[in-house]
């Protein structure tokens, strides 16, 4: 039977977008299903539960380690992606790392000086703290490249031996297609294997856009400076209109639903932004009346701007917590065993 894994990617993020990518092709060529939390620093406990669920239901995490330690969580002191590594261990997740060595920083330094490659170039280094996960890192299963070319290469070498040693060692849980788990007992139909692979391939689309469109960062954009340029909203409103076509339903009715749960979620989203926000100066601000630093305003006039800025907070989290779940809860919707029109089998 194919098994599909699912494998939860981590790294630091503004540094290694690209690299990122890479991995993402290397997972996707070795036919495994890859996940991750790009754009996410948990603002509270109940979010960081999110990423446990996500790396424990992960068959196995993909580090990329850089140069950089990332954000630091403020109780443990450790950075998130650190976390992340050590959550996995803890659980029995396997683990694999594609470390970049000092050419690869080196080279990436030097093709843009601006970016901040290494941890000394920070503004509040954690030399020491990356030292040491960088030690615990390397002394797993590891891989060390100096090319960006060489990543999805190395993953997918990678995949195929976790794959190679699965009954004998790791006994995956994995995703498989449900005619493929019930095969011994009955014979799937071409028609509801074609509806299968349709969601499919729609899913994937779907949640590329939403993981590399950048929604989450515009959203959190707009919540911080209450400002925007309506061109930067406008691959949401585009969304929205392609994919509520009837050609763009799903066939599995769980997640059509969460889909249309999403859908209105947006939509809702950018109703807000449209009746509380108003131009000025070829942009659209919160409540415009009011300057920003508040001068020559009454005590009405800064309740009224407290109040539409509370409601704009609410429904901003609101929307980026609907992506974030979609993206994850969409997945099991698909592959978990339900009999919606296209049978699927998950295989503990």
């Amino acid at each position: 039977m194919n098994k599909k894994l699912q494998v939860f990617v981590s790294s630091t993020y503004q540094d290694l977008q690209e690299e990122r990518q890479k991995a993402v092709e290397g997972i996707l060529r070795a036919g495994h299903i890859p996940a991750g939390m790009e754009l996410f620093i948990p603002a509270n406990k109940s979010q960081w539960s999110i990423i446990e669920k996500w790396i424990e239901e992960s068959d196995v995490l993909m580090l990329i380690l850089g140069g950089r330690y990332g954000t630091i969580e403020p109780e443990s002191g450790k950075s998130y992606t650190h976390l992340e590594y050590e959550f996995a261990l803890a659980n029995n997740v396997p683990v694999f790392a594609v470390v970049l060595n000092d050419q690869y920083l080196a080279t990436k330094k030097s093709s843009n000086i601006n970016l901040k490659v290494n941890e000394y170039e920070t503004e509040k280094p954690n030399i020491d703290k990356y030292q040491a996960f960088k030690e615990l890192v390397t002394s797993n299963l590891v891989s060390f490249v100096q090319d960006i070319n060489q990543i999805p290469n190395e993953i997918t070498l990678a995949l195929q031996e976790f794959i190679k040693n699965d009954e004998s060692e790791y006994h995956f849980k994995g995703w498989i297609r449900g005619d493929e788990a019930i095969y011994d007992k009955m014979v799937q139909k071409d028609e509801n294997n074609k509806l299968f692979e349709f969601d499919e391939k729609l899913l994937a689309k779907v949640n590329d856009t939403l993981e590399n469109e950048h929604f989450i960062d515009t959203i959190e954009y707009i919540s911080t400076y209450c400002s925007y340029e309506l061109e930067s909203t406008k691959m949401i409103h585009e969304f929205i209109y392609e994919y509520s076509k009837p050609s763009n339903r799903f066939f599995n009715k769980d997640l059509d639903e969460l889909f249309k749960s999403l859908l209105s979620k947006l939509d809702k989203y950018l109703g807000h932004l449209a009746t509380h926000f108003f131009p000025k100066k070829n942009r659209q601000y919160l409540y415009p009346e009011l300057n920003i630093d508040f001068q020559w305003v009454d005590d009405k006039g800064r309740e009224t701007y407290d109040r539409q800025y509370r409601m704009l907070s609410e429904i901003s989290g609101e929307t980026i917590d609907e992506i974030r779940s979609f993206i994850f809860d969409s997945r099991v919707s698909l592959y978990s065993p339900k009999e919606n029109g296209n049978e699927k089998s998950e295989i503990k």
